[in-house]
């Protein structure tokens, strides 16, 4: 089930953190990305959105597991998401997107939806309201 509350706190905590991490890495990116974009943040926030709820039903869902089982669970979850897109840009860009910013980029997507997996979860098990 999809609590409204937690991913209205979920998509509020992975805006900053993904926002920031592409800023501080955005020379790694810079290969494909032009500049003189500026990001649709309504594109945006619907992605951070979408993978807010993907944790809730698919992670959260699993009840009894434990803090790593949530990591690992979102972990995976990270690779099938970020993996899929970067394989796709990687088949559909292939003289941009680099095996470099494919494998960089997919890492990141484990990490990030990994330890929002593992935040969320510890949000639910502290205040009942969010589950």
């Amino acid at each position: 089930m999809i609590n409204l509350l937690l991913t209205l706190v979920g998509t509020g905590i992975i805006i900053p953190v993904d926002a920031t991490y592409l800023y501080l890495n955005k020379n790694f990116y810079s290969n494909i990305v032009d500049p003189n974009e500026k990001l649709n943040w309504t594109y945006g926030i619907l992605t951070w959105v979408l993978i807010v709820i993907s944790i809730q039903l698919l992670v959260l869902s699993q009840k009894n597991l434990t803090n790593q089982e949530v990591f690992v669970k979102g972990a995976f979850l990270g690779l099938a998401m970020y993996g899929v897109y970067n394989l796709t840009s990687g088949a559909l860009y292939p003289s941009k997107w680099t095996n470099e910013i494919a494998i960089g980029d997919t890492l990141w997507g484990m990490t990030i939806v990994g330890s929002m997996s593992y935040i969320l979860n510890q949000i639910q098990k502290q205040y009942p309201i969010f589950s």
